[in-house]
């Protein structure tokens, strides 16, 4: 059966002496062709056959908006197979300056088409490949978005990494001063082995971290996840150092430990944003969710609040900004009231409300359709409250009110299964043991005590698991190194959704979602 197959594409190619390749790799080369024949072993094949007999062809490389950036390691590929080497440095395509993008590509081109010899040529396959090119071109000349953010949307249509995340996010270390009862880490229900309360990130391997993502056009390091990052001994020498590299830094708090000393601290580095979760509106219900502080804690969190905006003030600096988050669940829903009032209070930048992501361990949090019912008609009224009181509305709850699921509390299930994830372009969640995740939920992709950053986000297997999250709908089952799949059930409740939007939203104002698949 193959022989035959072979002697036919054998005849077709005898016929136009062309063979055609789009990749140096039977995934690539298929996701570009969708001719049956051109399947990329048989190709292969044809080729040594031809050589043995001393028969002339010619390769024909497509380009695609999948493979342009690639070419040189294709060609590389085909001189192979020849037992030919390129005897020139390696030809790079560069993204930069984007506002000189189609120049940039025409100049790449000639520069391969130099090294080619006569049975290879570069044939252009995409016809939206121009296109693509020229928009974003157009797009850096008019300004319209952030050139790395541009660079990262581009990456998602030409599935490629460019350049590195938008956010990467560290847990610094797992000890917490809290047990809040909707955390999925601390919540009283669960009691951790001293192994994992004493875990840390190495201060040493963190700064390798930063320098990576500084070459890699990170823009954002974050704090937060496994434990308060006040109590971590590093937590302000790491926020230095990112700084240090020009990267913005943001850590999550829950306020009890953000005394005077610290705000004045956090101020002198330039820390761009705090995110403190505040999960209660009076003292006796923020002792109902956190059952290891006392009442009075409340009061210390809110007075350390005002503190800091008074300091911040003092400075004259417009950071950090402070966003007071407050997590909404059946122990909470009747608060949101007076949450709105104290932020106003505080005089705290931006105030974001947010339903919780329900866990195995935390599922009696979940809403029953009665409280629903009350936060839909308390939301109005404190968005009211905030903007009359100066303080930002960060809407998120908007979007999980409106597409949440009455059964389960989910929220996001809907979005992966249509449009499927780019997140894999813009977020990484690294564990305080070195292992990066995917997305924020554990889903291995490496592990920073083998490899460095750089040859992580870069190597052939994220590349792989990127693509696959694009077309998640296709690929649910799709393993990490943890074997968690690509979709379950935490992409019901993710925490990136509202990244996520955002992507989408950029793909249809810019005109880009035709291209998206």
């Amino acid at each position: 059966m193959i022989n035959k197959i072979i002697n036919k594409i054998k005849n077709k190619v005898s016929k136009k002496q062309i063979i055609y390749f789009f990749g140096d790799s039977k995934e690539l080369d298929s996701r570009i062709s969708k001719k049956q024949e051109d399947n990329f072993d048989l190709k292969i094949e044809i080729i040594k056959k031809n050589i043995r007999e001393n028969k002339p062809f010619q390769i024909n490389i497509g380009i695609s908006r999948y493979n342009f950036f690639k070419l040189f390691d294709i060609v590389k590929f085909c001189l192979e197979l020849e037992n030919k080497k390129i005897k020139s440095p390696k030809i790079n395509f560069n993204v930069y300056p984007l506002s000189s993008l189609v120049n940039n590509f025409n100049r790449y081109l000639r520069e391969i088409t130099s090294i080619l010899p006569k049975n290879i040529k570069l044939k252009i396959y995409d016809k939206d490949l121009e296109k693509i090119l020229l928009k974003f071109q157009e797009l850096d000349l008019h300004k319209a978005d952030n050139v790395d953010d541009l660079v990262r949307l581009f990456g998602v249509l030409c599935e490629h990494a460019f350049i590195g995340p938008r956010v990467i996010v560290v847990d610094p270390h797992h000890r917490c001063n809290t047990n809040c009862t909707h955390c999925w880490v601390h919540t009283p229900k669960i009691k951790h082995c001293d192994e994992f309360l004493n875990m840390s990130f190495p201060l040493d391997r963190f700064k390798k971290l930063v320098d990576d993502a500084a070459k890699l056009k990170v823009e954002t390091i974050i704090l937060q996840g496994d434990g308060e990052p006040l109590l971590y001994k590093h937590c302000m020498e790491m926020l230095r150092y990112a700084r240090s590299k020009g990267l913005d830094v943001r850590f999550f708090t829950n306020g009890i430990l953000l005394n005077e000393k610290i705000a004045k601290e956090i101020v002198k580095i330039g820390v761009k944003e705090i995110y403190c979760s505040f999960p209660a509106g009076t003292a006796k219900t923020y002792k109902k969710i956190n059952p290891i502080q006392k009442p009075k804690t409340y009061n210390k969190v809110v007075n350390n609040l005002k503190k800091l905006m008074e300091i911040k003030r003092k400075a004259k600096s417009e950071s950090p900004r402070v966003i007071v988050t407050h997590v909404i669940h059946t122990q909470n829903h009747h608060e949101l009231v007076k949450m709105a009032e104290d932020d106003v209070y505080e005089k705290v930048d931006a105030a974001r409300f947010y339903l919780i992501r329900l866990d195995v361990m935390n599922k009696f949090l979940q809403l029953k359709e009665h409280e629903f019912k009350e936060i839909k008609r308390q939301i109005p009224i404190v968005e009211k409250i905030l903007k009359q009181g100066g303080v930002e509305f960060v809407d998120n709850i908007k979007f999980q009110l409106e597409n949440y699921n009455k059964k389960d509390g989910s929220w996001s299930k809907d979005i992966f299964l249509k449009h499927g994830c780019a997140i894999g372009w813009y977020f990484n969640l690294i564990p305080a043991k070195g292992d990066i995740s995917f997305c924020c939920h554990l889903r291995t992709v490496g592990d920073l005590s083998k490899q460095s950053y750089n040859e992580i986000w870069t190597s052939n297997k994220y590349v792989k698991w990127r693509k696959q999250a694009k077309f998640m709908k296709d690929n649910m089952d799709v393993k990490f190194l943890n074997n968690q799949t690509l979709f379950d059930e935490h992409c019901t409740h993710c925490d990136n959704h509202q990244m996520l939007l955002e992507i989408f939203e950029k793909l249809k104002r810019f005109d880009l979602w035709r291209y998206y698949k």
